[in-house]
Order: C-alpha cells, then structure tokens, then sequence
C-alpha cells in the first residue's frame, strides 16, 4: 500500500545532474554542489534491508498504526478487506527500490493500481490519503529505530536523505490520488448509468420481486419503504426544468430525466405527503404533479402513472397538482372519451342559448357548487339576489330536466362541469373523438 523510495546509488553527483527519488529526480545541495553522503547512502541501506528481513512482523506494524490512527481503516466493515496484502506489498516494494533503483516501476504500478483499486472500492479519498501518510511515517520511524537500536551506523546521516525520502512519499501520494480521480470518474459515470437504467425500469413497468429486490440493493432504497413520485414539466416557450435536485430535510429523492420532464421519486420515510409537497417549486412556465404516498419499490409504475395524471389536471403555469386532492378530476382525465360523453349528455342543451345567458348559468352554477349549494352565499359572491340565484337554478333544471335537489342528479352535474372546465367545450358539443387514455411508458 504505502512504500518508501529508492535513493540514488551515486555518493556524489557532478554539477548539472539531479539525483533523486522515483521517475521524477530531485536533489539535495550542500554548499555549492549537489551531494548526497556515501555513508547516509549507505546507512539507508543497511536500515532498508534490517526492515525487510523482519518481513511480516513490520508489516504487521504497519498495518496496526493505519487502525490506530486512521478510524476508518480500524472499522471491520469500512476498512478495504486487502488492507494487509497492499501494506505489505507496497512496504516490500519501497523498500527493494531502495537497494534497486530499477524497481521504481514496480512501485509506480502498484501505486497507481492502488488509487484505481480504491476508488472501485468505493473509499473516500481522503481516508486513503490519511492511511497512506501514516504508512509512510511508520516506515520511515522503522528506518530511524532500525538504525538507533540495532547499532547500523550514525542516526545523524539520515538526515542527508530525509528530505528525498519525504518527497517522494509525497509524490506518490499524488499518484494515487490522480489514479484515484480518473477511475472515480469512469466508477460514477458507469454507477450513474446504471443507477439511471435501474430506475427507468421501476418507473416504466411493474416488475418481478427478485429484480425489486436487486434494484433496491444497487439504489440503498428500502423495498417495502414508503414512496411518492412527482412528474415536472416545463412549457414553451420560457419553461425550464429544474437542473437541481430540491432539498427536502428527511426525505431522498432520486431524480430521471426523459425530454422536457423529471420525474423525482421521494423516499419519503416516516415523512408525510405534506413534506414533499412543501419543499418542490413550481416556477414560470414549470407544472407538478404528485402522486399519492405508495407502499414499496414494486408500485412505482403505478405511482409515476398517477403522478402523471396529476399532472394533466394542471391548467396553468406554477401549478402543484396532488392526485389525491384531484381524484375526481383524475377519474375523468383517465378516461377523457367518457367524460366527454357525460359532459354532453348534460350539458350539450346550454349550448342551444346565447353565449353571454350560457355563460351566466355556467358561473351561478359552478359558484352555488363551491358554496356548499348556498343560494345566500352564492348571491354574495355574485352580488345579486337570492331569488336571481334560485330563479337561475330552476332555468337551468328545466332546460336539462336534472333535478338539483337529487344527490345523483348533483354529482353527475358536478362532474359534468369538471369535465367542461378539464377537457373545453368541444366535450360537451360533442365535436372531438376521445380515445381511452393509454399510459405511456418512460423510455430507456
């Protein structure tokens, strides 16, 4: 894993030449020439081959200090399972370039392999830096010690090589972190497709228990887990989707994009709809439909196909539409052909008298509705008498023959009017074919 480096085998080196650690030379000046002692050489050596010859037993110490002092690595279920094997690997290899400067190879594969190893681990950066510095630490004190206790030499010649011992540490470090980089980003670029694809795939289908199953492994998603699915849409020609995912403090949500909609899948939690609802944004020219609060992975299908029906009860810009505030708006939307049957069957006779006296009834009617079917409140709102109201009411009973006191009469009235307000005039004239709504599925 962590390693020291070779130090050059020449004593001294003559002016315009840069001894040094590694791939890249670097140099230590005394006065005015380059030197490194033959005797700090030496000493280096003497200490490097000590360590090896203790083999395992220094790699074990090294090994103990990283989980001393470097947390993550001293967790069991944290810390890479091959911790030893590149310790050791990476100790035996710095320390060999040290008496072999040809093996500098060697340590620049291993340590680039490292980097990529880690970062298909899935580590954190920095927690593999942090263990690789105290690698490199353990193995220098391993050098200090092996001289001070076992008689090898004069302990004040190391600090001829300390220097180039360090930078090269550092160096490498580098490697591994640049290794590290350019494999994280193939990593997350193939995570993020795949990620991508899994969750197509619940959106578009209702899938079989055993996909479910992996799927909520590869996206850390309970499966029996409590969802909500929200559908965002921009419109022509200033509407923009929002890049961002939003922040919804308790709840993850997960986002897919297909042409100008998102869809979001909330992981609500023990969160409400309420939650959701209150953290999304509908902008200029941007409308959202949420779905009702869904049980498990295996209903997502079912949740983006209510979220989109949400959606398209929306009739402006900004608006936030929850399906279960709008069911029956959603009935009639789910089926426009029979909605369009209903609004004609009741309301086609209006459509016989002038604009401006159909328009009139529409209004006294829709509003005597939202009133709680109060002619007093009805007439407030549209400041005329009560009778005008109940003469109004009556007008219209006469011309469909409905009777508003029968409750049946009054929902088929209500829906009716939903109907004419969701799908236009053209339902109630009779003047479009409506086709039974078919669910679209979401692309790959």
């Amino acid at each position: 894993m962590q390693h020291t480096s070779s130090i050059p085998r020449g004593a001294h080196t003559p002016a315009g030449t840069r001894p040094g650690i590694g791939p890249h030379a670097d140099v230590t000046t005394l006065g005015e020439e380059e030197y490194l002692a033959p005797s700090a050489v030496r000493l280096l050596d003497h200490a490097c081959r000590h360590l090896l010859r203790e083999g395992t037993d220094f790699t074990d110490s090294v090994v103990a200090r990283i989980r001393a002092e470097v947390p993550y690595y001293a967790d069991p279920v944290l810390a890479p399972p091959d911790v030893r094997r590149t310790v050791g690997l990476g100790v035996r290899h710095g320390l060999a370039a040290t008496l072999d400067p040809s093996v500098i190879v060697d340590i620049e594969r291993h340590t680039r392999e490292l980097g990529i190893r880690r970062a298909e681990q899935g580590r954190p950066l920095d927690e593999v830096l942090h263990a690789y510095r105290v690698a490199g630490s353990c193995v220098w004190s391993g050098i200090v010690s092996a001289v001070e206790h076992h008689g090898l030499g004069d302990i004040h010649q190391l600090v001829h090589v300390a220097e180039l011992v360090w930078k090269s540490n550092d160096r490498d470090a580098v490697l591994v972190a640049d290794a590290y980089r350019q494999a994280a980003k193939g990593v997350a670029s193939r995570h993020g497709e795949r990620v991508r694809l899994i969750l197509a795939a619940l959106l578009a289908s209702r899938n079989e228990p055993e996909f479910t199953r992996d799927a909520a492994a590869i996206l850390d998603l309970p499966v029996e887990g409590r969802f909500a699915v929200a559908v965002v849409t921009a419109t022509a020609p200033y509407g923009r989707v929002p890049t961002t995912l939003p922040e919804v403090p308790g709840v993850r949500i997960l986002r897919h994009a297909y042409g100008a909609r998102d869809v979001f899948v909330a992981h609500l939690g023990d969160h409400s709809l309420d939650t959701l609802v209150a953290g999304l944004s509908a902008g200029p020219g941007v409308r959202i439909g949420i779905s009702p609060v869904i049980q498990g992975l295996q209903c997502l299908a079912r949740a983006r196909d209510m979220a989109e029906l949400a959606l398209r009860t929306c009739r402006a810009d900004g608006e936030i539409a929850r399906l279960d505030a709008r069911l029956p708006d959603g009935l009639l939307i789910s089926r426009p052909d029979l909605s369009a049957e209903l609004a004609h069957g009741i309301l086609r006779p209006l459509y016989d008298l002038e604009p401006a006296d159909r328009e009139t009834l529409f209004d006294t009617l829709t509003i005597w509705i939202e009133n709680g079917g109060s002619a007093v409140q009805a007439a407030r709102h549209m400041f005329c008498h009560r009778n005008t109201v109940l003469n109004r009411l009556r007008r219209f009973e006469q011309i469909t023959g409905l009777a508003l006191s029968r409750p049946r009469d009054l929902v088929h009235l209500t829906l009716a009017l939903d109907a004419h307000r969701l799908l236009g005039p053209a339902a109630a004239l009779g003047t479009t074919t409506y086709e039974p709504e078919v669910t679209r599925r979401l692309p790959d």
